[in-house]
Order: C-alpha cells, then sequence, then structure tokens
C-alpha cells in the first residue's frame, strides 16, 4: 500500500494535500492585497487627473527665499510662461538632445540610458542621471526629491501614464517652463533674459547648448557665467551639444563652424558685436543670399556698360568713315542726336532711383 502511494501514507499525504491548500490560500490572499493596494492607489492616491491637465493648463512656479522653487498647477497662464512657438526651435532641442536624445521615440523611459547609466554607475564614471524629460516633469510636479527605489519606481509609472496621456510638445514646453537654469532661475524665459537679454525666440542654437550645458548643475555649471569665460568643461560640452544636434539635422555642419568660431556677449574680451553676430539661421541665410544676388547684378550692370561703350565706339567709327547723306540734307546737328541705345548710355540713365518712388508715387 506505501508502494502504491510512492511511499507515503495515508496521513502524510493528507497533509501534504492541506499544506497546498494553505500556501495556495496565501498566494491568493496575497494577489489579492496586492490588486486593492493598486487600486486604492490608482483611483485615490495616484494623480490621475493632473497629469491628465497637463495638456490644457500651466504650471506656477513660485521661488522661496531659499531660491528652491515649488510648483502648482493652475488654468491661468503664469506671466514667465512661454509656448513651445515662443522659443527658438533649435535652442529649445539644443536641450532636447542633451538631456534626451530619444525623448520623440520613447515612452516615458529609455531602457539604453537606464543600462549606460547602470554600467557607468559600476565604473563611477557617471556624472547624469538617465532620467528621461518626462520623467524629470513628474519627479519635480508629484514626487519628492529623495533618491530611493521606491520613488524611481513610482517616476517610471507617472511618466509612462503621461505619455499616454499628454503630447510631446506639451510636456516638452512643460519642461523648459519649469526647469532650473541657475540660483533662482527657473524657466526658459528667465533664463534667455538672465543670460543674454534675449526673449526665448531670439536665441540661437549655441545659446541653448549653454543652457542645456546649465541643467545637470546650474550652480556649479554657472562658473563660467560668473566668471565671464567659458570653462573647458563649458566649452567642450558646449561643442559637444552642437554637433549631436548636426547629426540630428536640427543645423547644418557649416551652422555648427559658424556658432563655435563665436564668443557669447558677455565673455571677455568679446566685441561689441558678438552677441548681435549670433543671427538666427534664417537672417544667415538671407543675409548670404542677399549678398550673392548683389554681387550678380553688379556683374550684370558691368558687363552692360562694357557692351554699351562697344557699341557706341563701333557706331562713332562707322560715322566717321562713312558720314549719312540723308541727315546731310536735314541738317542734323550730331550733337543733339539721341544715342542709338539710350537703355545704355551712362550719362543718360540715372542708375539710383532710391528717393524718386515716394515723391512721385500717388495713392
Amino acid at each position: 500500500m506505501e508502494e502504491q502511494n510512492g511511499g507515503q501514507s495515508p496521513s502524510q499525504e493528507n497533509q501534504s494535500k492541506t499544506s497546498l491548500k494553505k500556501k495556495l490560500l496565501i498566494f491568493s490572499f496575497v494577489l489579492d492585497f496586492f490588486i486593492v493596494v493598486g487600486l486604492v492607489y490608482y483611483f485615490a492616491i495616484f494623480p490621475r487627473q493632473e497629469i491628465q491637465s497637463l495638456e490644457t493648463d500651466h504650471v506656477a512656479v513660485t521661488v522661496g527665499k531659499d531660491l528652491k522653487a515649488t510648483y502648482g498647477l493652475t488654468k491661468k497662464r503664469p506671466k514667465n510662461w512661454v509656448s513651445l512657438k515662443e522659443v527658438d526651435y533649435t535652442a529649445a532641442h539644443a536641450i532636447v538632445v542633451s538631456e534626451d536624445w530619444a525623448f520623440y521615440g520613447h515612452s516615458g523611459y529609455d531602457l539604453g540610458q537606464i543600462k549606460e547609466a547602470a554600467v557607468e554607475a559600476m565604473e563611477g564614471e557617471r556624472t547624469r542621471g538617465a532620467s528621461t524629460i518626462s520623467q524629470q516633469v513628474v519627479k519635480n510636479l508629484f514626487l519628492t526629491p529623495e533618491k530611493t527605489l521606491g520613488r524611481k519606481m513610482k517616476e517610471l509609472l507617472y511618466s509612462t501614464y503621461m505619455e499616454r496621456n499628454v503630447s510631446k510638445e506639451k510636456i516638452l514646453e512643460t519642461y523648459l517652463n519649469i526647469a532650473e537654469f541657475g540660483p533662482g532661475i527657473y524657466g526658459i524665459k528667465a533664463a534667455a533674459r538672465h543670460y543674454f537679454k534675449k526673449a526665448p525666440k531670439e536665441l540661437t542654437a549655441k545659446e541653448g547648448a549653454f543652457l542645456a550645458m546649465l541643467l545637470p548643475s546650474p550652480k556649479r555649471y554657472g562658473e563660467s557665467f560668473r566668471k565671464g569665460e567659458m570653462t573647458e568643461y563649458a566649452q567642450k560640452t558646449v561643442d559637444n551639444i552642437l554637433d549631436k544636434m548636426v547629426v540630428a539635422k536640427y543645423i547644418k555642419p557649416e551652422q555648427r563652424e559658424r556658432f563655435k568660431g563665436q564668443s557669447f556677449s558677455w565673455e571677455k574680451g568679446a566685441g561689441s558685436t558678438s552677441d548681435s553676430g549670433m543671427k538666427s539661421d534664417q537672417a544667415y541665410k538671407t543675409g548670404s543670399r542677399s549678398a550673392s544676388e548683389s554681387t550678380m547684378a553688379g556683374s550684370r550692370k558691368g558687363s552692360q556698360k562694357k557692351q554699351a561703350r562697344a557699341r557706341r565706339k563701333a557706331l562713332r567709327k562707322k560715322k566717321d568713315l562713312s558720314g549719312s547723306p540723308t541727315e546731310a540734307k536735314l541738317g542734323v546737328d550730331d550733337e543733339l542726336k539721341l544715342e542709338e541705345n539710350p537703355e545704355f548710355d551712362e550719362d543718360a540713365i540715372i542708375e539710383d532711383v532710391s528717393g524718386l518712388e515716394a515723391e512721385f508715387n500717388v495713392q
């Protein structure tokens, strides 16, 4: 009988069945517990409505005496808030390629960056975290700054949920308006005014790269601005961001070289025109095109003048050799004759017509 039951007596078999039932009961209880806790957290604690409201609302930033910021959702647009359209496209994306290269491709977290951060952390070489722009937004708005595994898990959960309910453009806009660019300097509007005395729309790609360089530690990396000269780290980082922008096709290689050759207006020894020289790419292209057109126009005009002189010389030579009997009969005075090609007569044509349009303009 014992051999038929695998060597177990009836009492041992009953005990095994009872033990299995207890284990299943405990597992079921634990599973139910986590489901209930998850549902309570999701519906009672998880900030679903607040995250969803980011699509239409704004974030008010209040800076305290300690220069730390507190954030609050508001339907009214704050004074320092700027829409994404009010920020120069290349400047905004200098920050994107620096902080979150895969921003437009991930769903709230970048697994590749997390793996890279883990490897570099073990090697003691990691200089910045692996948080995406989305994770930084939810961390600042809905979580505490404590560095714990629990907070990191919440950060991943919140950012994934936000990516499903808020557009990428609105997430980036929110980030640009709440990011810290220096002690008490929050938002790209305040940063553009503080560092470059500009509106966000007037920033250049290089200025955006400088702001991106500040983000991991604004107080520490703001040393360049305070001293009026770029540190080796700052210069290397800004140049690296410009290189990334070429790879990402936000700027062209020739623009990158032009930016690398320019200085910021606050740098020691920078000329008075150094900042004004950092024009937008559109102005740069327009200026180059206008110069090219002016050169071509001048070349055409010079060629026309040479042709006109050659024609006049040939006509005078022909007249001296043959004369004109008809004109002699009619008594035509050569001194009063019109040039055969008046449109090319240098003495007759007024080349500069500036100022005449307004005088003879009849409304």
